[in-house]
């Protein structure tokens, strides 16, 4: 006997575990708020949220899997508050094309960095034994970027971020997905 249901549609392996980034950011209009954390961070993070599923309009079945996950409990993450007048410049629209509404969430990550508002990956070492004459050169503290090229991934998460702010109470972190209107 032939079942009458259709089948699931597959879902591929796709998301933050496949990424090849260094440093994951959250864009998150309704609150406006930005998330910022390690990559590798976020995937140890993995196992701490619920299962969700994501649909694009007009689309039998789900259209993605991944995690709703805490902001704070992703280690190192960090939350970004900007002036509020740059959300207004960039008017997200969450009815908007999910392409647009990540076309924007990069642009406003690419300001944040020209503008050095945004946080890169560096490390620091404050040294209690520098000698006085190192230190009267004026180099107390030293600094070095953990990378040479800093890999950074951009999602718009619209409605992602803290719950007492107005978000959902967590950053939505994909594992899998499939594409048919082929939106990027």
């Amino acid at each position: 006997m032939r079942s009458s249901s259709k089948p699931k549609p597959e879902l591929f392996d796709y998301g933050i575990h496949g990424e090849d980034s260094h440093v994951r950011v959250h864009v998150c209009p309704a609150v406006k708020r930005i998330y910022v954390y390690p990559t590798t961070k976020g995937i140890e993070a993995l196992g701490t949220g619920k299962k969700a599923y994501g649909y694009q309009p007009g689309v039998d079945g789900p259209t993605a899997k991944g995690f709703l996950v805490k902001p704070f409990d992703i280690e190192s993450c960090v939350c970004l508050q900007i002036n509020e007048r740059v959300w207004g410049v960039f008017n997200f629209d969450e009815s908007a094309d999910t392409t647009v509404k990540g076309a924007k969430a990069v642009k406003l990550i690419v300001g944040m960095i020209k503008a050095g508002l945004f946080p890169l990956p560096a490390g620091i070492i404050i040294d209690p034994n520098v000698s006085k004459a190192i230190q009267i050169k004026g180099d107390d503290i030293y600094v070095w970027t953990q990378k040479s090229r800093v890999k950074i991934q951009v999602k718009c998460d619209f409605r992602g971020g803290e719950r007492h702010l107005g978000g959902t109470g967590h950053l939505y972190l994909q594992t899998a997905e499939r594409n048919p209107k082929k939106k990027y």
